[in-house]
């Protein structure tokens, strides 16, 4: 009601969308906005997330979006993570990944926990969402999604940053380093 929900005056130039998930609605909405940003990309995805463990789904949006012509790009925990065992049910999915296309970076300076995606320098989903089934169906997840050229530019300078302090992998070394776990 209005007591807890006030009507606001507009505030800014930008359109932007929360987006809340929970296991207690049935689908993820947090899934359904990544999906639909990915599907809907034409010219680049970057991504950062703290864990990444693709579903099937997100396994096919982004190599769709590669076929495509869309500059796919992914930023993930390197050795530095509260989590192990998350990086390395991750990395399962690597191969197929680098073979299709998509570019991977580990960052190596400290733990990572960015949750970010940005979509043709115009579109950006920022959140506590991580791109896995925990994150989809499990967990209660907030969701920022941003219609904003200028928020798009600042996170993809920040993302551009993060690849710099990262180690790029590739699909050929990646056959013999993915036994290290």
């Amino acid at each position: 009601g209005l007591d807890y929900f006030p009507q606001l005056a507009p505030r800014g130039s930008c359109l932007a969308q929360v987006v809340k998930s929970s296991p207690t609605e049935g689908s993820s909405a947090a899934k359904l906005l990544y999906i639909i940003s990915i599907v809907a990309a034409r010219k680049s995805i970057y991504i950062n997330s703290a864990y990444f463990v693709p579903d099937r789904d997100t396994m096919r949006a982004l190599e769709t979006a590669v076929r495509r012509g869309v500059d796919v790009r992914l930023i993930v925990p390197g050795e530095f993570t509260d989590v192990p065992i998350v990086r390395h049910a991750g990395r399962l999915y690597y191969s197929q990944l680098l073979r299709r296309g998509i570019r991977i970076f580990e960052y190596q300076p400290t733990m990572m926990h960015t949750k970010a995606l940005m979509v043709d320098g115009a579109f950006s989903v920022i959140g506590s969402a991580n791109f896995g089934n925990r994150s989809f169906e499990l967990n209660d997840e907030l969701t920022v999604a941003v219609f904003d050229s200028e928020l798009a530019a600042s996170l993809t300078k920040d993302f551009e940053a993060d690849m710099q302090a990262s180690t790029k992998l590739d699909a050929v070394t990646w056959k013999d380093q993915r036994s290290i776990v």
